[in-house]
């Protein structure tokens, strides 16, 4: 059992479910609470890794978010965390399923030694960030090409950035586009996301999702016989 990092603060940084799917079409435009739902999974999913760390967790949504660019909002949020007391702060979001308590936990150990960890998404974006107080510059935050393809790429060679010391973890994908969902359903094991998808798929969707959904309910059927630290919230 390791001891809690008092000086270090998980962000989540997020949209409720309902404004996630409202931007967000995963199962069409007509389908919003399938979407809605499929958030909530993800959400939930994301406060309970983070609180299984040896960190403080603090959630700060889209009613706490202040300013009038994502960039802006942001940085913000890191200011805020960093004003309550933390000189340490590591940020999720709520959309990379396949991020672990381990991976988690990794970075908050990281980020005792390091002046930054990042998590590179498969878009060029990134999927967490972390940072110490003292290398934190909110104007040069704020510059960074947020909502991009080439923000990773940035956090690697800009010239503010290259100063730091560094871990990177191992790409992963975010889910933040139907095209995103369905790749992530033909490359998932996760019995409880792959079921709800293939749940609320439309009934006219191509016939190899129904020979997909047959065989993962097979392959469950037949593997299930064979189966025997508090946060600290801003905002729920």
């Amino acid at each position: 059992m390791g001891q809690k990092n008092k000086d270090t603060a998980i962000l989540i940084f997020s949209l409720s479910a309902q404004l996630e799917a409202e931007r967000k079409s995963l199962f069409g435009k007509r389908n919003k609470n399938a979407s809605k739902g499929f958030f909530d999974i993800l959400i939930n999913r994301t406060h309970k890794i983070a609180s299984s760390t040896y960190a403080d967790v603090v959630v700060i949504d889209e009613n706490l978010q202040k300013g009038k660019t994502f960039g802006e909002r942001y940085a913000n949020a890191f200011q805020e965390v960093f004003d309550l007391g933390y000189t340490k702060v590591i940020s999720i979001g709520n959309d990379t399923p396949d991020l672990t308590s381990e991976v988690l936990q990794q970075s908050v150990e990281r980020i005792q030694q390091d002046d930054m960890v990042v998590g590179p998404s498969t878009d060029g974006g990134i999927y967490l960030l972390g940072m110490r107080k003292n290398f934190f510059n909110a104007n040069e935050f704020k510059a960074l090409p947020w909502l991009q393809s080439t923000l990773f790429r940035t956090l690697v060679n800009g010239v503010y950035w290259k100063k730091a010391k560094t871990h990177y973890f191992n790409e992963l994908s975010d889910i933040d586009t139907a095209h995103a969902l369905h790749q992530f359903l033909y490359s998932s094991d996760d019995v409880v996301l792959v079921e709800f998808i293939l749940n609320h798929l439309s009934a006219n969707t191509n016939r190899t999702y129904h020979l997909k959904s047959l065989s993962y309910s097979n392959e469950f059927s037949f593997s299930s016989q064979l189966r025997g630290p508090p946060a600290f919230f801003i905002a729920a």
